[in-house]
């Protein structure tokens, strides 16, 4: 048995997220933690790394060989927007406690509401290849 070990790159500041493995279509389960080790038979395997959402997932045909660590990373690549939306929630918390007047107010509504629906539009559109995986293998020195 090979073994394949999955990694999730995380940025400073945000949550480790779950999301689900599939290695074939078939769910292997929930990856809860900044890596798993999965001891699988060699071959040429089409690995999922899919959100809890189930339209938002990437694939990625990794081949998988004995004798070497086979190792697949992968990260989402949506660090602007998760800048983007994170002063927009610290200004939307805010706005309970500090009262905009009204042309500002309006014009922050217009403006978060905008870049929500232009944020969704990009989430459909990329779906199918949210996450950008990596693999590649390092050979096991035994003593």
């Amino acid at each position: 048995m090979a073994r394949l070990t999955i990694i999730q790159k995380k940025r400073r500041f945000t949550p480790l997220l779950p999301h689900k493995i599939l290695i074939g279509g078939q769910l292997i389960g929930l990856m809860r933690t900044p890596y798993v080790h999965i001891e699988i038979p060699q071959g040429v395997y089409e690995i999922t790394i899919q959100s809890l959402f189930p339209f938002i997932k990437s694939s990625a045909v990794v081949k998988i060989d004995d004798g070497v660590d086979n190792i697949m990373e992968f990260e989402d690549n949506e660090k602007y927007w998760d800048v983007l939306f994170s002063a927009d929630i610290i200004l939307w918390i805010a706005s309970f406690v500090i009262e905009l007047q009204k042309p500002y107010s309006t014009i922050y509504h217009i403006v978060s509401d905008g870049l929500f629906t232009i944020w969704l539009i990009h989430i459909i559109v990329i779906r199918k290849r949210y996450f950008k995986i990596r693999s590649h293998k390092k050979v096991c020195i035994k003593a």
